[in-house]
């Protein structure tokens, strides 16, 4: 592709994007906007061999999750000391944030409590906001069993928040 069309491709994806690196590294906002910024820089400088006979979406969701693979291979578990601080000092309601954080927290663990490719259909429709259409190419499925499988997922994470030993 054209490299003057990549301003309108980053507008088009990258809140999915970074939805999608934002729930992998923790909810770590600092980080997952630095690691967008790699995946799009990566993207960027591989416009012009992107293959048109790939969909954009399962091209750029490849760089992503590549991405993350590879600085999570860099990175040791560890707390940022700047972030700790921040927290600390911030001027928000600590209690509404610690509450969000906690709903997030029990969701991200209901989900690994139903299969893999549903918890990974569930993040990426709900929580990242991919379209149906766009899932196709990663699913490799048609869009209307990846409604189907995602209602069934639905279901049953909620009936897992209700009663976690369902």
């Amino acid at each position: 592709m054209d490299k003057r069309h990549f301003a309108t491709f980053y507008e088009t994806y990258v809140e999915r994007i970074y939805k999608f690196v934002f729930y992998r590294v923790g909810g770590n906002k600092a980080l997952a906007q630095d690691l967008t910024q790699d995946v799009f820089l990566k993207a960027f400088q591989a416009f012009d061999r992107y293959d048109p006979a790939v969909s954009q979406v399962s091209w750029l969701y490849t760089i992503a999750r590549n991405h993350l693979i590879n600085d999570h291979a860099k990175r040791r578990p560890g707390v940022d000391l700047e972030e700790v601080e921040g927290t600390m000092l911030a001027a928000e309601d600590v209690r509404g944030r610690f509450a969000q954080r906690h709903d997030e927290q029990k969701l991200l663990e209901t989900l690994t409590m139903i299969p893999v490719e549903d918890a990974k259909l569930v993040r990426m429709k709900y929580l990242e906001g991919w379209s149906f259409q766009d899932l196709e190419a990663i699913f490799e499925k048609k869009s209307g069993a990846l409604r189907v499988q995602a209602t069934r997922a639905l279901k049953k994470v909620k009936q897992l928040l209700r009663d976690p030993h369902s």
